[in-house]
């Protein structure tokens, strides 16, 4: 059988404190059987189980609420509902507009409630990639136009561009924290993923692309 019976009793019902008792006596008592599955149907349930913490259909539902709450954010001038918006100053509707097309781009990154956050974490990583090469690509045009060397350029507009999420990031995490300790980590660990994953990642490609073709005229 599917099912085996482990334990049994039963329940007397008795002392009514109604005046009308709605049990007859013949049905004053009851039967409990303690079922315990077996092996097929305990493995069956592990399975589902697993799906239902894999595909909550729960909180699939919670976080599409939530994404569309991102798009309507990205559409108030300020944080809030909509009589808070109404409240918004002439700056706040200025900046908002100047800021629109950035923030209706990010509100197409999922909220993390789908798959425990992670694939909030990789459409974060692509969009983040996106914005850089256009600041990229940005700040060589405005050097280009104003003849200023590459060299100068990345130290100072794209260098600026790249650094501004981290020093937002940082005051966000000061002011929420009490002990700033994740401003701090968050300056320290972005200093070492630019210098040890941002220069040495490319110099370790290279390496092994020019160490394979060898040197030509071009290298040279």
């Amino acid at each position: 059988a599917a099912w085996q019976c482990e334990e049994r009793f039963f329940v007397l019902l008795s002392e009514v404190d109604e005046e009308e008792p709605v049990l007859i006596e013949d049905a004053s008592t009851m039967t409990v059987n303690i079922l315990t599955p077996s092996e097929h149907v305990e493995s069956a349930h592990k399975i589902l189980r697993a799906i239902d913490t894999a595909i909550n259909l729960d909180r699939i539902q919670k976080g599409n609420e939530g994404w569309l709450e991102q798009f309507r954010a990205a559409l108030r001038p300020v944080d809030g509902d909509e009589n808070d918006a109404a409240e918004a100053s002439v700056t706040e509707w200025c900046l908002h507009f100047i800021t629109l097309p950035w923030k209706l781009f990010f509100a197409f990154i999922p909220p993390t409630t789908y798959i425990g956050g992670w694939l909030c974490f990789f459409f974060a990583l692509v969009f983040i990639g996106i914005v850089t090469a256009v600041i990229g690509d940005l700040a060589a045009m405005v050097g280009c136009c104003l003849d200023i060397p590459d060299s100068i350029t990345a130290i100072t507009i794209v260098a600026l561009g790249t650094s501004l999420p981290d020093a937002f990031a940082s005051k966000v995490a000061a002011v929420d924290d009490p002990t700033a300790d994740a401003a701090v980590g968050n300056v320290t660990g972005s200093n070492s993923v630019n210098v040890f994953l941002g220069l040495g990642l490319p110099w370790m490609i290279a390496s092994i692309y020019w160490s394979v073709e060898g040197s030509t005229e071009e290298w040279r």
